[in-house]
């Protein structure tokens, strides 16, 4: 009898099987759209500065006091936003409902990711997430389609958002088919995914002027990768055998394994404690997470306040990028830059440090870059950047790193049975600070340590109240309540298991080897 993460791990034997890295990059690359349409979105909203084409119009007076046809200026930043700005006729009358438009995406992925995770929990990852992706796909289709004027792009923008938010549980799909000990470097190929896709879709806004053709070029990665879990990937052995989902999980993890070229003849059996229907699931999860007992509770509530300051942070600094150099499409390249830079940083880190202690250790440094940030230090250190910019730089840099870790901690933290839709709540309570973030720009008007303040306070704060949760390196995951209070609790337990023969799981040049050594041997 041997628990089931570690049959799981043993028929993926080595840190280069082929099948975790193929969940891991057929799942990641999807994340280019994702990272490139709302960014793309919101160099096309900023504000534009824009030029004469004829002698009718005077740019001493603002463009909108002037009576002028699309034909008399053009925008002077690219191609695509001189088109987009005139086909939402954005120029004039709606400039200032930019940053309400871009709350409303938030807003809209909120409900999304909560309504997603409860999705995933109650009817499987795989069939869900691939349906996910595709109607984003037809939703950023309708919105290029959509050229009238602002509300109906403000309509289309909102409903983009609500489906992201849908498809932004798929991490926990990628998370449950990848082995323990590759778990950080899928987390991290994730979100690199996510930072190419901002400078992708910078990239397409800069050269390419039609916006439908952006945007299909957008949705390529997603569509086509999609497509390729929905042939070459099963469903998440982690929930079939949460859902008493026996014969399929039989035939995936001999899939996985024969994908492995080893040899599975494992038998499941699903103790009646560690069952749970798919259909009794996700009603009581949600409410377990903060009922079930003082730990789990604690736990919980512990992770939403890191994921708002996550969030906060992270868009709060990143809506600031047009402050930094002048160049709005030289700053984002600097800013996902950084984030490319970030993803070694991130990987080592987490396993050198372990996760609580590298998270901890991003907040105080955010709190460090937050103090400095509010020094009134102006003189230039370097051409172009002053003490404040380059402590924001910082800032920015660990709040990227923070919020990657945060996903990888809390899929860790949260049981099967309730993961996507723990992770759904997490993420729908982190973009309340998403929300707030794009009015960052106009609180500075009114005072920069207004940011900085709420980024020091809201990071010290979770700083201390991480002393109160588990380690999850080398730990395996939860698959019920109970296992997430022993894993909180510093103990660990199973109801699932595995009976397996003593031989003829994998293939061996020493047939007689015991199994349960050797998976003590591969488990983390």
């Amino acid at each position: 009898m041997v628990e089931f993460e570690k049959v799981f791990n043993q028929i993926n034997p080595s840190p280069w099987s082929p099948f975790p890295h193929m969940a891991i990059w057929f799942i990641s690359i999807t994340q280019i759209t994702t990272g490139g349409v709302p960014l793309f979105l919101t160099f096309l909203t900023s504000t534009q500065n824009w030029r004469c084409l004829t002698d009718r119009c005077s740019e001493s007076l603002p463009l909108c006091q002037q009576n002028l046809s699309n034909a008399d200026w053009e925008a002077t930043v690219s191609k695509a936003t001189d088109n987009f700005l005139k086909n939402f006729q954005i120029q004039c009358g709606y400039e200032g409902y930019i940053s309400i438009v871009n709350s409303l995406y938030f807003v809209a992925f909120m409900v999304g990711i909560s309504v997603g995770g409860n999705l995933l929990d109650r009817f499987g990852r795989k069939k869900i997430m691939i349906g996910f992706v595709y109607l984003y796909a037809v939703n950023v289709l309708l919105h290029s389609a959509s050229k009238t004027d602002f509300r109906v792009f403000a309509l289309f923008h909102t409903t983009i958002g609500m489906v992201a938010g849908m498809a932004g549980v798929i991490f926990i799909y990628q998370q449950e088919l990848t082995v323990g000990r590759l778990r950080n470097f899928g987390s991290n190929v994730f979100n690199e995914a996510f930072s190419v896709g901002m400078l992708y879709g910078a990239f397409l806004s800069y050269y390419f002027a039609d916006f439908t053709t952006i945007c299909l070029l957008l949705l390529l990665p997603a569509v086509i990768f999609a497509t390729a879990m929905a042939v070459w990937l099963p469903e998440s052995p982690f929930w079939l055998q949460s859902n008493d989902r026996k014969k399929e999980l039989h035939q995936t993890l001999k899939y996985i394994a024969e994908v492995n070229h080893v040899k599975f003849d494992g038998e499941v059996k699903i103790d009646d404690q560690g069952g749970q229907s798919s259909s009794d699931a996700p009603s009581s999860s949600l409410r377990e997470l903060f009922t079930f007992s003082r730990p789990t509770t604690r736990s919980m509530l512990i992770l939403l306040f890191a994921w708002l300051t996550a969030s906060y942070s992270y868009w709060g600094l990143s809506f600031n990028v047009g402050d930094l150099i002048g160049n709005l499409y030289l700053n984002q390249l600097l800013i996902a830059l950084i984030d490319l830079i970030n993803r070694p940083i991130n990987y080592y880190g987490v396993e050198r440090f372990d996760r609580k202690k590298f998270l901890r250790s991003c907040n105080l440094g955010m709190v460090v870059s937050a103090v400095i940030c509010m020094v009134p230090y102006e003189a230039e250190i370097v051409p172009g950047f002053n003490l404040r910019k380059i402590a924001a730089l910082a800032g920015r840099m660990l709040a990227d790193l923070f919020f990657s870790t945060i996903y990888l901690y809390t899929s860790e933290v949260l049981p099967t049975v309730a993961r996507a839709t723990g992770l759904g709540t997490c993420s729908c309570v982190a973009r309340i600070g998403s929300v707030l973030s794009p009015f960052v720009i106009i609180a500075n008007k009114i005072s920069p340590l207004i940011n900085f303040a709420m980024m020091l306070v809201m990071s010290a704060i979770c700083f201390f109240l991480f002393h109160y949760m588990p380690e999850t390196k080398g730990k395996l995951l939860p698959h019920n309540m109970k296992d997430m209070q022993d894993l909180v609790e510093g103990s660990t337990s199973r109801n699932i298991v595995m009976v397996e023969s003593a031989r003829g799981l994998l293939d061996s040049s020493d047939g007689e080897d015991d199994v349960g050594t050797r998976y003590k041997e591969t488990i983390m």
